[in-house]
């Protein structure tokens, strides 16, 4: 059970041929995930595929994937929705990538300190120079 939801995922691992690295240099496995997710009372299936250079095996890849869906929520998601990031209107040059650099910091300056509520946050210190200082060292 994950937040009222019943899932299960089946994992298998493939080795491709060696013909496929020509096409994907470095390509050695190919990862096949089926996720049946029950969530309020409905079941729903989906297919997963994924092509990996790495050599491993079904559980070390499923806990990989899971993991890469952690950062996604607790960073990504994070940065499109509170901090509005994808909806920025600033395009050119470097910009887009320092304030990128510049809200993954304050991200970590805020979790570092058990910061958890991030809108709640920027509101309190955004205008307190010291106090941001105080926080980040």
């Amino acid at each position: 059970m994950n937040r009222g939801r019943l899932e299960n995922r089946e994992v298998k691992v493939f080795n491709l041929p060696k013909h496929l690295s020509e096409v994907w240099t470095g390509a050695k496995q190919a990862v096949w995930i089926k996720r049946e997710v029950k969530k309020e009372g409905r079941w729903s299936i989906e297919n997963a595929y994924f092509i990996s250079s790495f050599e491993g095996f079904a559980q070390l890849y499923a806990y990989g994937i899971r993991s890469h869906w952690s950062i996604e929520n607790s960073l990504h998601w994070v940065k499109d929705v509170t901090l509005k990031e994808d909806a920025s209107k600033i395009k050119s040059a470097n910009a887009p990538p320092n304030l990128s650099v510049l809200r993954n910091c304050m991200l970590n300056v805020f979790r570092k300190n058990k910061m958890e509520e991030i809108a709640k946050n920027i509101r309190l210190i955004s205008n307190d120079i010291k106090r941001m200082i105080q926080l980040s060292t």
